[in-house]
């Protein structure tokens, strides 16, 4: 009997799929240098991990303490995402654009990493909203990322700058926000926050009518890659569970097994996203390229 490797399989299965959807956790961004949450050595663990959690990580701190937030938000959160940059992973993925029907990304995260590796804006569905763009905490106007970064870094609060955002604006910038200076909705004069989605808030409803559309094109025989997340942040964790459902093979790319999505995976790849989806997506292609 031959043994067939993980990767051999995730190759095999995924070159004779028509249509593939990659769904993506912190782990993911892990080797852009980009910190999880979760674990022994996450963000939220610990005693303060725990109390900043509670307040910046829900509307509360937001909404009682916004300037501390904000500082706390702009020097502990966005810089790091501002920061980092695709890994080698994330760029060899997004090589496979083009060879399906539809090559498309569900994430968790909300770096903007699979847009700064090339993917368009309508090519990922961001369930859990991203740190690039924003929104008025009294009205919910959207505002623009270069909107707020002209406010932010601007000693006249009435900068001409338009706030309105535009429509799927993601973009990675070289200016940077100021954490001493929350910026001001240019309507209502409202509070500018991250339109990220925090602890008890539900997923903003564009995006996850993006995510389930792309859900709903996959057919059996199809694939979806999950990689880097433990899987327990629902509803978005329950994406991979309603693939399966479709007779969807799913496989799992971790740096540690098992997860609470291993019983589901056809096949488990074990390893560093910035090692193994380079080998991976060069073993695809290869292959469908042969056909």
């Amino acid at each position: 009997m031959v043994l067939v490797s993980p990767m051999s399989q995730a190759v095999a299965a995924t070159a004779k799929a028509n249509n593939v959807v990659v769904f993506t956790g912190a782990g993911m961004s892990a080797d852009s240098g980009i910190g999880t949450f979760r674990g022994d050595s996450g963000a939220w663990s610990g005693i303060f991990g725990t109390l900043a959690l509670f307040w910046g990580g829900t509307p509360i701190g937001w909404r009682w303490t916004p300037s501390l937030v904000w500082s706390r938000f702009v020097k502990d959160f966005y810089g790091p995402i501002v920061d980092a940059e695709p890994h080698a992973g994330l760029l060899a993925l997004q090589e496979l654009e083009g060879s399906f029907d539809n090559f498309s990304y569900i994430t968790m995260n909300v770096d903007g990493l699979h847009q700064a590796a090339g993917a368009t804006n309508e090519q990922v569905a961001e369930v859990h909203g991203s740190v690039l763009k924003y929104r008025c905490m009294s009205c919910d106007k959207k505002l623009s990322n270069e909107y707020i970064l002209s406010q932010s870094n601007s000693d006249d609060n009435n900068n001409n700058s338009q706030g309105n955002a535009s429509e799927g604006e993601c973009t990675k910038t070289q200016q940077r926000l100021n954490p001493s200076k929350q910026p001001r909705c240019d309507d209502c004069g409202g509070r500018a926050r991250p339109d990220v989605t925090l602890f008890t808030e539900s997923l903003p409803p564009d995006e996850w009518g993006k995510a389930m559309r792309m859900l709903r094109r996959l057919k059996r025989g199809d694939v979806m890659l999950v990689a880097g997340t433990s899987s327990v942040v629902y509803p978005a964790a329950s994406i991979p569970e309603k693939a399966a459902s479709a007779g969807v093979t799913i496989i799992e790319f971790n740096k540690d097994f098992p997860t609470p999505l291993s019983s589901i995976a056809k096949i488990r790849v074990e390893g560093r996203a910035a090692e193994t989806f380079p080998e991976f997506v060069k073993l695809v292609l290869e292959k469908r390229n042969k056909k």
